[in-house]
């Protein structure tokens, strides 16, 4: 199967199916089945968010981390979102925002190649890091689809309002006509 057909299954699944289902959906799919390569793009200075399809239900965004790179302290503007490690590994903190605004480390984990973590409301805030000494690259999955959230600004110490900016957009899979 090619990457465009080996895509559309994937939306296919998810747009056929509910939210509850999409853990089940990521652990059971054949991610090797896909290039990634037509998407990846990769940032010297900052992990890349390469969005490859979006709807009004959800959008499929392919994240590209170097070495060290990590995300700010963040929620997901009360969105759910699925994280599918493809490669490397990563490691995700987990944080509690009080009554002052502070926001308290509760717990973190490692993820390894082929896991899958899961964010929603009751999450609250995290941060994902990649660990490893080369590359990683991760799935994102978020329903509704997110253009802005809350992150943690470390300078200012306060929590911000942030816009999510896409560093590539690339409809790489003709969703009328994959034979």
């Amino acid at each position: 199967m090619n990457t465009q057909k080996h895509i559309k299954l994937l939306i296919d699944l998810l747009s056929e199916s509910s939210n509850e289902d999409y853990t089940q959906i990521l652990k059971d799919f054949d991610f090797d089945g896909i290039d990634f390569s037509e998407i990846e793009h990769w940032i010297p200075n900052c992990y890349s968010r390469n969005c490859f399809y979006r709807d009004s239900n959800f959008e499929l965004i392919l994240i590209c981390w170097d070495k060290g790179q990590q995300t700010a302290i963040h929620d997901h503007d009360g969105e759910e979102c699925w994280v599918y490690l493809l490669d490397g590994e990563m490691n995700e903190e987990y944080y509690k925002l009080d009554n002052q605004g502070q926001l308290t480390l509760t717990h973190s984990q490692t993820l390894c190649k082929n896991q899958i973590t899961k964010s929603d409301k009751k999450s609250g805030f995290h941060r994902l890091r990649n660990t490893t000494f080369s590359c990683s690259m991760s799935l994102h999955v978020y329903a509704k689809p997110i253009a802005k959230n809350r992150t943690f600004d470390e300078q200012l110490g306060c929590i911000v309002e942030n816009t999510l900016v896409d560093h590539t957009f690339s409809c790489i899979v003709d969703l009328e006509v994959v034979n």
